[in-house]
């Protein structure tokens, strides 16, 4: 008994001090949690905005990410369908990243989800949306400049 006793505790104590246990005790990751606002009309902070982004997943990596931009006032342009760019919120998409426009803005201007990029999401006020995500403890960025 005593020497099973020996062998369970050299064993324990040859995995602690070898390394080979330290994943139990490793800390959790970190998920970052970013949310993007950009009420700007100008298609030079939504380039910024754009390059913004992807800095911060290739930054974070290989953390895991959740990354949403949302577009309110003048910046709902930003996703319309014929947005200058498209291409790269498409291509920010493919990463997971989330595009919501604010219902507010769009009904002010006469827009639906069907003139939108496709997959984008809507929210009752986008104002609204960064407020929530920050109380939640996202990170916020201004889009652009």
């Amino acid at each position: 008994m005593k020497l099973r006793y020996t062998l369970a505790l050299a064993l324990v104590c040859t995995l602690l001090f070898s390394g080979a246990a330290t994943f139990a005790f490793a800390a959790p990751v970190h998920t970052h949690r970013i949310i993007f606002a950009i009420t700007s009309g100008d298609k030079t902070d939504w380039e910024i905005s754009m390059h913004n982004t992807g800095n911060l997943l290739k930054g974070f990596a290989p953390d895991p990410v959740e990354i949403e931009i949302v577009a309110f006032g003048p910046g709902i342009n930003v996703l319309k369908a014929d947005s200058s760019v498209r291409a790269d919120l498409e291509a920010l998409q493919k990463q997971g990243v989330i595009l919501a426009a604010c219902h507010n803005s769009m009904k002010g201007n006469n827009l639906t989800l069907a003139d939108m990029v496709p997959g984008t999401i809507e929210v009752p006020s986008g104002a609204v949306e960064v407020v929530k995500k920050q109380e939640e403890g996202w990170s916020y960025i201004k889009g652009g400049r």
